[in-house]
């Protein structure tokens, strides 16, 4: 039980929070200090028992027996690392951005079991681990989403990722059966390390089909957007090192089995896609996190792109650095929103550069997301880049960049832009500088982490990845030509924004209908959802009433027989004449039957 040691604090914590109604305050803190001694433990953990595997007996029916497989391997301890770090920042930022005293117990209590549940799937090495973490992450998600009870669309927007996301949950759950039917064992180590069968293929499309509405991959990416409508603080864990992750994490976690099955092209497929609406979709939008969200799906899709080239090394480079510069952007995103009175139209809403430390962090994640070196994004795209060897997927993986490179410069411009009256600059002008410390220190701690993760590149290949592959990975390497071109387009995304946004002052294509139309696709996709979801309407009507006329069927036919028997039972009388008669008329009956 020894790895449990790392989710206990957060578990402990949440519940000490719970309960701090009358001191309110104090819940972010303890909270906060419960978090710092999860990633003590955590890196205690790292040291310990880096390597080792272990198993707890869950429960024995027969000569059955389920465990919980718990490992410390590189990619798992990688993960576990990202989330317990992750972590105090998330809860230092929360401290400060959490302003409503009644809501703080609740919202400190959820983001620590949503945090300690993101550690155990870290930690998973079977199904039976990894499917409890899964569930917690969903139902925790579900609660935090729809955090805010006052707001109309928190509760649908809830529902909405919970009713996404089931259907991954059912997907899973019959992939476990069909795995275990194959294998009579649940361990994620001892599946790849049997020789390989046809029959996993099936359950390997069903994990895929999980984690596209895990990780908000299209076509279920919608619910992804829709989220924002949770506190900042829950966006920004969710889109950094929680939730979102675990999907692209699983699929990274069981690559050789994908590899074996011949489905990495699938992957590579779904990922180009994905990134190519999250990019298109972020151009266009005007909500300031909802923008973010579609980067975080771009970013998810990239991962996937690398994944499905065989590039293992690269997607987990890549991995590590959209972690720090995803929670610094959300983080930023919130602290501007505060300033503005929690507006969320970046064209309403009024940038500042009162607060330094908040603005030169957040140029920090916007260079890093554009792919400026030497930050963390640079190395992490340019490694993917590099390993993209047809000329089609480099070519669309250029154009995601470039167009990624125009959005967030978008998302920077335009609010700096946004004329200020005398009175509103003062005003705002003091809320900038007046931000609560515990909100913009984590900014800048962030900000350097985004500078030192730019030095994974050097020392993740010298990681040993035991367990993970008995195929030979693409090589982690930068090619000079893609680092140019990635520069390339980082200033030219730069130049166009800064010429469509600052020096033209223009709406962009957010304005335009036709061009809004043609690059943003979430109408269409929420209506293609409700078109399913009125064809299953339908259908269900249809097998209802079916259901119904079965019902009726057999309850007439219960009827018939019990009038029958009524009507049988009076001749019953006692009297041997009538018992002769009948006997007789049977034996005739009987004869007839013979003869025909």
């Amino acid at each position: 039980m020894f790895p449990l040691i790392v989710i206990a604090p957060l578990v402990l914590g949440g519940f000490v929070s719970l309960f701090m109604r009358g001191r309110s305050h104090a819940a972010g803190w303890t909270a906060f200090a419960f978090s710092i001694a999860s990633l003590a433990l955590a890196s205690y953990a790292v040291v310990h028992s880096f390597g080792q595997a272990y198993a707890i007996t869950w429960f024995a029916i027969g000569g059955l027996t389920v465990h919980m497989a718990l490992s410390m391997y590189t990619l798992n301890t990688l993960l576990l690392i990202i989330v317990a770090l992750i972590t105090p920042f998330i809860m230092l930022y929360s401290i400060g951005y959490m302003d409503v005293p009644s809501e703080r117990p609740r919202f400190f209590f959820e983001l620590s079991i949503f945090a300690a549940s993101m550690m155990l799937f870290a930690i998973s090495a079977n199904f039976i681990a990894m499917f409890i973490a899964w569930e917690l992450l969903g139902i925790t998600s579900y609660l935090l989403i729809g955090f805010w009870y006052h707001r109309e669309r928190a509760p649908y927007a809830a529902r909405k990722s919970i009713t996404t996301i089931l259907i991954g949950d059912i997907a899973m759950l019959s992939a476990m059966v069909l795995i275990w039917n194959s294998f009579h064992t649940f361990n994620f180590y001892s599946i790849m390390a049997s020789p390989y069968t046809g029959a996993m293929q099936i359950p390997l499309l069903l994990i895929l089909a999980a984690v596209f509405t895990k990780s908000a991959q299209f076509p279920f990416h919608e619910w992804l957007a829709d989220a924002m409508e949770g506190p900042t603080p829950v966006s920004a864990f969710l889109h950094s090192s929680t939730m979102v992750k675990a999907g692209v994490f699983l699929v990274a976690l069981l690559l050789p089995l994908f590899y074996e099955a011949h489905l990495l092209y699938v992957i590579l497929a779904f990922g180009i896609a994905t990134a190519f609406i999250g990019a298109t979709n972020a151009i266009a939008e005007r909500h300031i996190k909802k923008i973010l969200a579609y980067s975080t799906m771009e970013d998810l899709g990239i991962i996937l792109v690398a994944l499905g080239l065989h590039a293992f090394l690269a997607a987990m480079l890549f991995f590590i650095v959209q972690t720090f510069y995803k929670a610094l952007l959300f983080m930023s995103a919130g602290s501007i929103m505060k300033a503005n009175g929690d507006a969320e139209n970046i064209y309403l809403i009024k940038g500042s550069t009162k607060n330094r430390l908040l603005f030169v962090s957040t140029l920090f994640g916007v260079g890093s997301i554009a792919g400026i070196f030497p930050l963390g994004g640079f190395f992490g795209k340019v490694a993917i880049d590099s390993a993209a060897s047809n000329i089609y997927v480099y070519a669309l993986l250029t154009l995601v960049e470039l167009v990624s490179s125009v959005y967030i410069f978008r998302w920077l411009f335009i609010p700096m832009r946004n004329p200020l009256t005398k009175g509103m600059d003062a005003e705002l002008t003091s809320k900038y500088g007046n931000m609560p410390k515990t909100m913009v220190y984590p900014l800048a701690a962030l900000a350097l982490l985004i500078v030192i993760s730019a030095f994974a590149y050097a020392y993740l290949p010298n990681l040993p990845f035991a367990g993970t592959s008995t195929n030979a990975y693409a090589p982690l390497h930068i090619s000079l030509m893609a680092a140019s071109i990635e520069t390339i387009m980082a200033l030219l995304g730069f130049s166009v924004a800064y010429c469509v946004y600052v020096k033209m002052n223009l709406r962009g294509m957010s304005s335009h209908a036709a061009l809004h139309a043609l690059v943003y696709n979430s109408v269409a996709v929420n209506w293609a959802y409700s078109i399913i979801a009125k064809a299953f309407y339908e259908l269900g009507g249809i097998i209802n009433s079916f259901d119904y006329a079965l019902y009726w069927f057999i309850v007439m036919g219960g009827d018939g027989t019990v009038f029958i028997a009524e009507k049988l039972r009076r001749i019953i009388n006692g009297q041997i004449n009538t018992y002769a008669v009948a006997f007789a008329a049977g034996i005739i009956l009987l004869v007839i039957i013979i003869t025909l």
